[in-house]
């Protein structure tokens, strides 16, 4: 996954275009004030991008990068299957969630935004489920599956409800689905169905 080095100037967007999805959602992603959280003029603005639909897939990419492939390559890079677990439980934790939440909205009225969410739930719930059956014993690749679901499940429940709690919470449930897991490497594995 090879990006163009971004501008200090299109990265300040970025954190701010993110920072005003998670705070006031997606109707709140509009040129004006964008720039006003960044503290410059839409002329500025223009400098970084030659118009607002290059900035929106932009940043989508750079949310892409940034929260899902980087998650991916972490993962992939390490070698111990509980601390490629443990990884994803704290990359999960640690996501922007209310500009996930956001993103989700988004996905809801736009088809480009949703395939490209499509595309990071598939990717993300693979990893999950790859690390999982790693970290279990032969044989439990069906537990890994539903393990990995449960993990997805929680964490848009977690972003979508507006929970009490706060990661907190989050991190409790997952860190359930994280025991149940390296659980069953200290159990026999399930017997094959009939």
């Amino acid at each position: 996954m090879t990006a163009t080095p971004l501008t200090a100037p299109q990265l300040r967007f970025f954190e701010a275009g993110l920072d005003l999805l998670a705070e006031e959602g997606y109707g709140a992603l509009k040129l004006a004030p964008l720039c006003r959280r960044v503290g410059v003029t839409t002329g500025s603005f223009y400098h970084a991008f030659p118009n607002w639909p290059t900035y929106t897939d932009a940043l989508l990419q750079h949310w892409y990068r940034e929260r899902t492939g980087r998650a991916q390559v972490l993962a992939d890079e390490e070698d111990d299957p509980t601390r490629r677990v443990e990884l994803l439980v704290r990359a999960a934790v640690d996501l922007p969630h209310g500009a996930e939440a956001a993103i989700r909205v988004w996905a809801g009225v736009d088809p480009a935004v949703a395939q490209l969410q499509q595309q990071v739930d598939d990717q993300r719930l693979a990893t999950v489920t790859e690390a999982l059956a790693a970290a279990m014993p032969p044989g439990s690749e069906e537990l890994a599956v539903n393990l990995g679901q449960a993990a997805f499940f929680l964490l848009v429940g977690y972003e979508q409800s507006h929970a009490t709690g706060g990661r907190e919470a989050l991190e409790w449930a997952l860190r359930l689905i994280q025991d149940r897991a390296l659980g069953a490497r200290h159990q026999p594995a399930p017997a094959p169905r009939p």
